[in-house]
């Protein structure tokens, strides 16, 4: 029997680890560190085990695993196993902590094994090692509890179980192992092969033994509430989470179970002897050591699984090259036919093809995927979706460059429709300044003429028939006065004509037929959109002073089409630039072609003026 066994308190061996996940890296060369890290922390634990050996080695029958060389070959098997385990997570996610508490339980599973008579094999070391086992032998559950918690993130976020993890602390390190130690001699109890213990304040085994009585009772409340608390969590879980967490919370809770058997046999004597049923919850911790590392390295290896499957879908998708691909090959993946993907154009999400997302739908989830602290989409999805975070981390992971792509392709189509937004707005500036120019020539200077026109007729009449020279002065003054008004009223036309306001498309033309060589065989029923009209008539007016005309024009499939035939033109390679340049600015195309002599021009205008400049007609004008 082993000399705390004896006198002291009791000792629970550990058993757990889980594996968890932090924001996957996104890019970047091989970082060397992680791997120095883990030869130094498999360093540090072979250490630990090698000295270990040693003082199990020198005082037979005073470990937990007895003198039974298949209890102490399962034992450090079982802390490689959870240090491998912990490296390999370490290696696959250098941010994330999780892999150091699985390297944390491992080494207090060795700790634990250092506060027995032969602590002296360390040598010059050996007082600091038997004071460090004494108040370490039983801080293993509070390390599995803590990474049990922190599945599979690495991190304990809740407040609450940030407080059950320092209350434990407090008892199983403070309560039930420094308290004791500060009161207890075991070379004073007969344990003359013992080191000294270095925290001795002074030795009185009453005072010893009651406190560590009421440690163990606290300890042992403190493991039923956490068990609690962890079942609780379980029912709690939604499927996703569960399937995530369940394998880890429910041997959590299975652990804690054998801890607190373990806590319930040590209540009444105050200690732990070494029968058989200690030995064989001993065991039964062994085991659920073993499962809870079985459980992190199935969690690595579905993660990876994952991640094949989203790598395939998208290495598809990028084949197809389909704009909003990645929403159709998520939602396939995921399951979730009415997943949304939304991108951050402009304050809003929009997708990739700009139509607006609604991230605060009620009913729905939302998930934020991020680079180095920028944003680059907003996942809508089912509630639950991703409570399995290695979903989420493997579809960022694999869907990254997809995503990247479609986020930059939503921000330069966003662009290019801000910038035809402009050019429309400017080209109906234009419009509008013209408009107001034709209506100060028509209310001002062509009434001052007219005016004038009338004074003159007055004066005529006034004058008598036998003044020829000043009759002649008079009529070519108000020849000339008859012309500028003329020639007044065709500029006014050209800067806008107020017939288009009034009449629309199809009277401006009739009217610009009454000037021009100009035959009208169709015409768009009903208003257009002033843009649209004012440029079909530019380019017909245009097109009619250069000969004559002949002009139809449909409106249909969102589109109007117009096509001006002009014959007898001196110069069928005219620069039709400017023209084509309003037009586009609309997002309409212009193609022209010689003949018979002659020019056809081919016109397409959008009726609805925030189309894409990347859409085309459905039929017709093709550049």
């Amino acid at each position: 029997m082993r000399a705390r066994q004896s006198a002291r308190q009791t000792y629970l061996p550990a058993a757990g680890g889980v594996a968890g996940g932090h924001a996957p890296r996104w890019a970047g060369s091989v970082d060397p560190a992680p791997i120095y890290r883990s030869v130094a922390t498999l360093g540090m634990v072979g250490g630990l085990a090698w000295l270990t050996t040693r003082i199990v080695a020198a005082s037979p029958g005073f470990s937990d695993s007895g003198e039974s060389v298949r209890s102490g070959l399962v034992l450090y098997c079982t802390v490689a196993w959870l240090t491998a385990v912990g490296i390999v997570h370490r290696l696959s996610r250098p941010e994330n902590a999780f892999g150091r508490r699985l390297v944390l339980v491992a080494s207090l599973v060795l700790v634990t094994e250092w506060d027995i008579p032969g602590a002296t094999a360390a040598g010059v070391l050996s007082v600091a090692v038997f004071t460090v086992g004494l108040v370490l032998a039983v801080a293993v559950p509070v390390a599995v509890t803590w990474a049990i918690l922190a599945f599979p993130s690495g991190r304990v976020d809740a407040r609450a179980e940030r407080y059950l993890l320092a209350t434990g602390a407090l008892l199983f390190v403070g309560a039930l192992g420094l308290v004791p130690t500060l009161f207890f001699d075991l070379q004073a109890q007969g344990c003359s092969d013992c080191p000294t213990n270095l925290l001795l304040l002074h030795d009185d085994p009453d005072v010893a033994a009651t406190s560590s009585r009421l440690a163990i009772g606290a300890c042992l409340a403190w493991t039923i509430v956490t068990m609690v608390v962890l079942a609780v969590g379980l029912v709690r879980m939604s499927p996703a989470s569960r399937r995530a967490r369940g394998a880890v919370g429910t041997i959590g809770v299975v652990y804690l179970g054998a801890v607190a058997a373990h806590l319930g046999l040590s209540l009444d004597r105050g200690f732990v002897e070494g029968s058989a049923t200690d030995h064989g919850l001993w065991w039964a911790q062994l085991v659920g050591l073993a499962a809870l590392a079985s459980a992190v390295e199935f969690s690595l290896l579905r993660s990876r699984s994952l991640r094949r499957g989203v790598t395939g879908l998208v290495v598809d998708l990028h084949r197809e090259t389909a704009a909003g691909g990645m929403r159709e090959a998520l939602a396939t993946w995921l399951h979730d036919p009415s997943l949304l993907v939304g991108y951050p154009v402009d304050g809003t999400y929009r997708d990739v093809d700009l139509e607006t997302v609604d991230v605060r739908a009620p009913g729905r989830a939302t998930s934020r995927l991020a680079n180095d602290g920028d944003e680059i989409a907003v996942l809508v999805h089912r509630p639950g979706l991703f409570d399995n975070p290695d979903a989420l981390r493997e579809v960022v992971t694999a869907a990254r460059l997809g995503l990247e792509n479609e986020r930059l392709r939503a921000l330069g189509l966003a662009q290019v429709r801000a910038l035809a937004e402009s050019r429309v707005r400017i080209i109906e500036a234009g419009d509008r300044e013209r408009r107001r120019l034709e209506r100060d020539l028509h209310d001002g200077a062509q009434q001052r003429l007219i005016g004038l026109l009338l004074g003159l007729r007055l004066l005529r009449s006034s004058v008598g028939e036998d003044q020829h020279d000043l009759v002649r002065t008079v009529d070519a003054a108000e020849a000339e006065v008859q012309q500028a008004v003329r020639d007044l009223r065709e500029l006014a036309a050209g800067l806008f004509p107020n017939v288009l306001v009034t009449e629309g498309l199809a009277g401006a033309w009739e009217a610009l037929s009454e000037t021009r060589p100009l035959q009208v065989m169709a015409a768009p029923e009903g208003r257009l959109p002033a843009a649209v009209e004012a440029t079909a008539y530019v380019v017909v007016a245009t097109a009619a002073a250069r000969g004559p005309t002949t002009v139809r024009a449909t409106s249909d499939g969102g589109w109007l089409r117009v096509r001006a035939d002009v014959a007898d033109v001196a110069d069928a390679s005219w620069d039709l630039a400017f023209l084509e340049d309003r037009v586009a600015a609309i997002g309409g195309r212009l193609v022209s072609t010689q003949v018979d002599g002659g020019v056809r021009i081919d016109l397409a205008l959008p009726l609805a003026l925030d189309a894409s400049p990347e859409t085309e007609p459905a039929d017709g004008v093709r550049t």
